[in-house]
């Protein structure tokens, strides 16, 4: 990945925050946990103006599916990721129950992409999710899909191995 791309991924556009996701301190997660870049690269943020979360992501060689394209379950990977970061930015410890992905536009490899996704409603442990993955310039949707995520319970968060429970303790209280 040329240099370039990659410091376009790590700089935050202006209103933008890095992200504090408990995910993130987990190493070789399926989605964000790539360290050689070769899959994808993506780093996640809040959007100061509406607390909701945004992506910038470049999907490498190793996402490829049509010649040239990106592969529609690295795609759907990255929608699931961010609606779920989208619940536990706003303070719900969720994992997925239902995504429905509908993809739009071949996204070709290497091409720089963001993510925007946001909670659209909860009702009780249920989180409404729904994201975007664009051009840059938010004028091309390649997908759109939405999510429904369930919060996890205590006793969900205290089975969790002793390096993931430390990441949740810093997460909001779930909502029971």
């Amino acid at each position: 990945m040329e240099s370039e791309h990659l410091l376009w991924v790590e700089r935050p556009e202006p209103g933008w925050t890095p992200a504090a996701l408990p995910f993130l301190a987990l190493e070789n997660t399926f989605v964000s946990g790539d360290p050689s870049g070769k899959r994808l690269t993506i780093r996640y943020f809040r959007r100061d103006e509406d607390d909701s979360l945004r992506a910038k992501v470049l999907f490498g060689e190793h996402a490829q599916g049509p010649p040239g394209h990106v592969h529609g379950g690295a795609m759907a990977g990255i929608m699931d990721e961010a609606m779920g970061g989208a619940a536990w930015l706003a303070g719900y410890p969720v994992v997925a129950a239902q995504l429905e992905i509908t993809f739009r536009e071949l996204l070709p490899l290497a091409m720089r992409a963001v993510v925007k996704a946001q909670v659209t409603g909860v009702e009780g442990r249920k989180v409404h999710t729904r994201a975007f993955l664009t051009n840059t310039a938010e004028t091309v949707i390649h997908c759109q899909s939405t999510g429904l995520f369930i919060v996890l319970d205590r006793s969900q968060l205290e089975r969790m191995p002793q390096e993931a429970a430390r990441i949740v303790r810093n997460a909001r209280t779930p909502r029971d």
